[in-house]
């Protein structure tokens, strides 16, 4: 296992080893990656469900016997994705929602907790990469608004649900590692939007604000926030074409990049980590583009108040201890 480790940690290093189809294909082997359990009685919501890691997921778990609801913003596509996680094992929930309009999360939340029964497990997947500039209706940059205030809403949400034991999985990325934590700039303006910088920013504060929900929620659910690696998925396929046809025969399956997401259902975790391959790693690999603790507590906190209106579980975060550096 000592050299296995010393075998990891250069994968890691390396960028392509360790984000390829090559370094999960040596990590599942040198490590005990054993399969599923039974998770008969875990409910799980699945946010951007019907195609790549989302849908991979979803199957995955339905197919361990979980009961699984998903969102997604096209209901012709959640019935398909439905009917195809249906042949195999118990058909999921579905539930329409656009992931960054707020009354939306709020409505298909609660759809997804009434035809689950109660809810165990949040998966906050749904995302999208932009090369245009657009807005939700209430006036937020919609990159920032689908990958970081749907899912703060969300978490918001599920927390009185979930209780000490329950999970919340961010599905984040390693394209964060090329920015900083910047709350005065977390949204990009239309004369600066850049779609990959507005991508990348985003991931950067939904793997810091991972990092704030367990500090101040300790006892639990678990906060956990996992990047798939470069995996070929239809986002990547749509919006970064030019790397899909340079990395194509090294990327990773979408059921190889959600499998840490999968795992981190059920595996015994600490909180407040972020996962790649079942294993912790370092959330800064360029100096100075981190998070300074102080600038992480703002970012949770305007965050907050950005979603506060929408439910009234919102209140939650608003009534957590402030985090002192």
């Amino acid at each position: 296992m000592k050299g296995a480790g010393w075998l990891d940690a250069a994968l890691e290093a390396t960028v392509v080893g360790g984000f390829s189809r090559l370094g999960y294909a040596a990590r599942s082997r040198m490590f005990d990656w054993p399969a599923d359990p039974d998770l008969t009685g875990l409910r799980v919501l699945v946010t951007g469900g019907t195609s790549g890691l989302g849908f991979a997921a979803a199957n995955r778990l339905a197919n361990a016997g979980a009961r699984v609801a998903i969102s997604g913003r096209d209901q012709a596509r959640l019935d398909d994705a439905a009917d195809r996680i249906g042949a195999g094992a118990a058909r999921p929930v579905t539930t329409r929602a656009d992931a960054g309009e707020l009354d939306e999360v709020a409505r298909s939340f609660h759809e997804a907790v009434a035809g689950l029964g109660g809810l165990d497990v949040v998966i906050n997947n749904a995302g999208a990469l932009t090369h245009d500039y657009r807005t939700t209706s209430q006036g937020y940059e919609q990159t920032f608004a689908v990958h970081v205030l749907g899912p703060f809403l969300l978490t918001e949400l599920a927390i009185p649900q979930i209780g000490a034991h329950g999970r919340i999985i961010t599905v984040a990325s390693g394209g964060m590692y090329s920015e900083r934590l910047d709350p005065a700039t977390m949204q990009m303006t239309r004369e600066d939007y850049d779609g990959v910088a507005a991508y990348a920013r985003a991931k950067r504060v939904q793997v810091s604000l991972n990092a704030q929900w367990a500090l101040r929620l300790p006892d639990g659910p678990v906060f956990a926030a996992m990047h798939p690696g470069w995996a070929d998925t239809p986002g990547v396929q749509d919006s970064l074409p030019g790397f899909r046809r340079i990395t194509a025969p090294i990327l990773r399956t979408p059921d190889q990049g959600a499998d840490t997401a999968v795992w981190l259902t059920y595996a015994q975790v600490p909180t407040g980590q972020f996962w790649l391959d079942r294993r912790p790693r370092s959330t800064v690999r360029i100096p100075g583009r981190g998070a300074d603790p102080k600038d992480a507590e703002r970012a949770f906190h305007e965050v907050a108040d950005m979603v506060a209106a929408y439910g009234p579980e919102a209140e939650v975060a608003a009534s957590l201890p402030t985090i002192e550096a």
